[in-house]
């Protein structure tokens, strides 16, 4: 069946080829003025140079910059609670809701999953009740999956998570990347929903985001949403330029390192 309005949503975030560049900025919800965001305005107009696709932000960040976010996708990170001073960065909870989403104007919504630990049954619960209420009103659904502390993000495990994501009812996955571009494919094959992948921690090696990329696509995966080894890169916008000729134009790594020259 289809819905209308979440094809109009998603035709914001996915280009005509199906696949996608977000670049998260939610993480001052948790962290505060991290490197690299202490001035919003600024990523976001470097990152939009750079070739962006879509945004994930938190409801404070979409109220204040909203007419920076203008005409590109735009994601409400849902669900939180836990900051750096916090003990259990896994007791996140839903702090949103549909309505702040549909009147904030945003083109999709983004909430966690913990499985295996103890906080997996709420998360799983108000997921599939965010997913119906998605259905109901046209607004794309990602659900970003984590495996708890207690489990090593073995292919397997995030396949699985991945998987139950699905069945939850999410439009679009986003979830760890590991492995090679082989034993990936059984994360992007179990799932019936674009996968896009997360980038976590920042890394010191400066390609190493470009390689995850070309990894990703090459296992089937739609996309990224990578935020800090984007917007805390040395070359902000030109490292977007090279994810996106990898992402867009099946660019090979060695290619898309002439946009950080």
């Amino acid at each position: 069946m289809c819905n209308t309005g979440k094809e109009l949503r998603l035709s914001k975030i996915f280009g005509r080829d199906g696949k996608t560049l977000i670049v998260p900025l939610d993480h001052g919800i948790c962290s505060g003025a991290v490197n690299g965001l202490e001035f919003p305005e600024r990523t976001i107009n470097n990152l939009k140079e750079g070739g962006v696709d879509a945004f994930i932000a938190a409801y404070g960040m979409v109220k204040k910059f909203h007419k920076d976010f203008a005409g590109y996708g735009l994601i409400l990170r849902m669900d939180g609670g836990p900051s750096d001073f916090a003990n259990d960065i896994e007791e996140t909870k839903l702090m949103c809701t549909l309505e702040d989403a549909i009147r904030l104007g945003v083109d999709a919504v983004i909430t966690s999953t913990w499985l295996g630990g103890p906080n997996e049954a709420r998360t799983v619960a108000s997921s599939m009740r965010l997913a119906a209420q998605c259905d109901a009103w046209g607004v794309p659904l990602i659900i970003e999956t984590f495996v708890s502390s207690c489990l090593e993000p073995t292919v397997q495990n995030v396949a699985m998570a991945a998987r139950i994501g699905c069945e939850i009812g999410a439009d679009v996955i986003k979830t760890y990347l590991v492995g090679d571009a082989k034993a990936y494919s059984q994360v992007t094959k179990e799932c019936f929903c674009p996968v896009v992948i997360l980038g976590g921690e920042k890394s010191d090696d400066e390609l190493m985001v470009l390689k995850w990329t070309k990894t990703a696509i090459d296992a089937g995966a739609c996309g990224t949403s990578i935020g800090r080894n984007v917007y805390q890169h040395k070359n902000p916008i030109g490292v977007t330029k090279a994810m996106r000729a990898i992402i867009h134009g099946n660019a090979s790594v060695e290619e898309a390192t002439q946009f950080l020259k």
